[in-house]
């Protein structure tokens, strides 16, 4: 379901045009797609205004509604539950999540083990 890339996953949570909040896979194009030695590939930039390292504690977690912006969530540590019209993905350390849900019925977030996450606000 959502895109692989050496161990990390990478979804996209969005709504879709019923206003339900759904997941796919997202992985950005890299470019150049196979870099030489001593280069990189790189996606093209995401603008963001502000990041931030968050922390949900075991047992914590949010009922289901919208995002208030968009953000794109590194999981550093932990693990965390997303669920989305019934739907549930995990986070775990190296994953990331785009979170564009910020109309419709939204999504619901726990954590049984606590979790860490670097947290851009994107533009």
């Amino acid at each position: 379901m959502g895109f692989v890339v050496g161990g990390m996953t990478m979804w996209r949570l969005f709504a879709d045009v019923d206003g339900k909040a759904r997941f796919e896979g997202w992985g950005p194009e890299l470019l150049p797609a196979v870099p030489g030695v001593g280069e990189l590939s790189a996606s093209a930039p995401l603008k963001a205004s502000a990041a931030m390292v968050v922390r949900g504690p075991a047992g914590g977690g949010h009922p289901e509604q919208p995002e208030a912006g968009r953000r794109l969530v590194v999981v550093l540590a932990g693990e965390c539950e997303v669920t989305a019209s019934g739907e549930t993905v995990i986070g775990r350390p190296g994953d990331v999540l785009l979170v564009e849900d910020t109309t419709g019925t939204g999504h619901s977030s726990r954590s049984a083990t606590g979790f860490e996450a670097l947290m851009l606000v994107l533009d």
